[in-house]
């Protein structure tokens, strides 16, 4: 099974798949030595990324097991281990594993044999690739999918009439890039009893015409009024999902991640989970997840103030202040880390907010003297809380995470996708506080990265550029959008490899290469701490390797 780490969004519904052994061919049998230690895995001459606050640099790696033993110089490693596999790294640069801090792995696998709309820059072939994947079902099965983006076609939302010329007689129901969108046809709105006199759910809307007609588009929680009535996935397409997953993550050097789903009955959940006894290295409930707002390209992200160019709209908050402090003690009380979904600069307050009225609940407190910037003398003990997201900071929040020890989990690749419409959304000032990870390590807030897979291509290495250039793939704006928010490689890379085992409480179990760590490594085609910048986007996983087996090689077919 594959070390998915779990952040489950309010509920602990757990998905897993195991990971091949394959033998690879840069391996070889190493002759004995008399008096060596035994090892079972050697990575010699190699340029090894240690992963550490100080940018620490080696050459080689031995490793016995699942955990790494010793790293040094060659010389150390030769003299001392005797290796009965021996890999020449040939210069090679090694990091950790790739630690994808959110994505929805399950959702990414389901993308991938659903219909996909990644590329689809027109509603003409959104509409096609609709058709042609409701002809390959049978009669009277839903259509099902995932990743159009009405900005691409002129920002106006797409209809329930444009799917009905294409699968009048099928259900349609897929969702928006974001996964806060859905677009439904006619008769996906009829099964699910969705009409002109159906009140918006709290926390959704349901967007009509000038008759007062549903459109076919759902917002938020409004998607769950045809959500509820689609037929859950059956097993075999659940594994062929996850199949697909783990094939990516191992392709793209992804080691562990944390996942989320959705879900309330928390305490039957947790007794489920700890009934199947599963190795916590291999999958392990990390946090509680919840959801605060929408998303800032379909504007039901929560601000502050209304959106620059929708100035009657401030976005769709889920819930109000009150009741999401209220669930957020409740599940600080019953013993859980909580993590927040939350895009929109009033969104992160909410979140702050629940977050500072849990800690002074149910944390103890020291006293340091002086004042913070929550306006005490007391530092608060860290339950290491996280914010999903937190695309769009007000700037007075900041200090406020670092003081609330709240986590800043990120998403580089946002950033590119989002910067043709981002300034037209935030306007000149709010933009400044957007996708800050540079300000957020500034102030000493930990920032681990993820993908969010399937919303983003599951590509760490995307995400790395993003993080160090600020550029789109087309490598513009030269000199980066908002440059001043730009991360050096080194530290990007440890967004992606220790920062999120710190935020999953595993920083003394990987994210970094020493002894004792887990052997999740990654061996790149190219230096990523020397190369030009736009070169991190042609560079990618020589070799994979997990729990110290070798799971990935490049152009070996498994």
């Amino acid at each position: 099974m594959n070390r998915l780490r779990q952040a489950f969004a309010l509920a602990l519904v757990v998905a897993s798949a195991a990971v091949g052994t394959p033998r690879t061919t840069a391996q070889r049998t190493a002759p004995p030595r008399v008096g060596g230690e035994r090892a079972s895995l050697l990575l010699l001459n190699g340029k090894i990324f240690v992963s550490d606050e100080n940018y620490s640099i080696a050459q080689a790696v031995a490793v016995e097991g699942e955990r790494i033993i010793a790293v040094g110089t060659n010389e150390e490693i030769r003299s001392r281990y005797v290796g009965a596999r021996t890999i020449d790294l040939q210069g090679r640069l090694v990091t950790p594993g790739f630690n994808d801090a959110h994505l929805h792995f399950l959702n990414g696998g389901l993308s991938l044999v659903r219909v996909n709309f990644a590329g689809a820059t027109t509603l003409a072939e959104a509409k096609r690739r609709i058709a042609l994947r409701a002809k390959e079902l049978p009669a009277g099965a839903w259509v099902l999918g995932r990743g159009w983006d009405h900005t691409l076609w002129g920002g106006e939302w797409p209809r329930k009439e444009d799917i009905d010329e294409v699968v009048p007689d099928k259900p349609v129901f897929v969702q928006r890039v974001d996964g806060h969108v859905s677009w439904a046809n006619s008769l996906a709105l009829k099964l699910a009893g969705v009409t002109r006199d159906t009140p918006n759910p709290e926390g959704g809307e349901i967007l009509r015409d000038a008759r007062g007609e549903p459109t076919g588009i759902l917002k938020e929680t409004a998607a769950g009024l045809v959500a509820r009535v689609v037929p859950d996935p059956p097993r075999e397409e659940k594994l062929q999902a996850i199949e697909r997953a783990l094939a990516e993550a191992r392709r793209y050097g992804i080691t562990s991640v944390s996942d989320s789903i959705s879900g309330y009955e928390l305490k039957r959940q947790r007794e489920e989970f700890n009934s199947l006894k599963v190795d916590p290295f291999r999958i392990r409930i990390s946090a509680v997840k919840g959801y605060v707002d929408g998303t800032l390209g379909s504007r039901t992200a929560a601000m502050l103030a209304p959106f620059s160019d929708d100035p009657a709209n401030s976005g769709i908050p889920r819930m109000t202040q009150e009741e999401l402090t209220r669930k957020v003690v409740a599940i600080a009380q019953a013993g859980f880390q909580v993590t927040l979904h939350a895009i929109g600069d009033k969104a992160n307050r909410m979140a702050l907010n629940a977050y500072q009225e849990a800690i002074w609940q149910y944390a103890k407190v020291v006293d340091i003297g002086g004042k913070n910037s929550l306006g005490t003398g007391v530092v608060l003990s860290n339950p290491r809380n996280r914010i999903e997201h937190a695309q769009i900071v007000a700037p007075s929040d900041f200090a406020r995470f670092r003081d609330l020890g709240v986590v800043a989990s990120m998403q580089p690749s946002h950033a590119i996708s989002d910067k043709r419409w981002a300034p037209d959304r935030l306007g000149e000032y709010r933009v400044l506080g957007a996708y800050s990870w540079h300000t957020m390590e500034a102030y000493g807030v930990h920032v681990p990265f993820g993908t969010d897979w399937p919303i983003e291509p599951i590509n760490p290495y995307r995400g790395l550029f993003a993080a160090v250039t600020r550029e789109s793939t087309d490598l513009k704006p030269e000199g980066g959008w908002l440059p001043q928010e730009k991360l050096p490689i080194m530290e990007a890379i440890r967004c992606y490899t220790a920062e999120p085992a710190y935020a999953t409480f595993e920083e003394n179990d990987k994210g970094q290469i020493k002894p004792g760590m887990l052997a999740d490594l990654v061996v790149h085609t190219r230096d990523l701490l020397t190369v030009k910048p736009e070169e991190i986007l042609q560079t990618e996983p020589w070799m994979t390797i997990f729990d110290g087996r070798v799971v990935y090689e490049r152009g070996v077919r498994r």
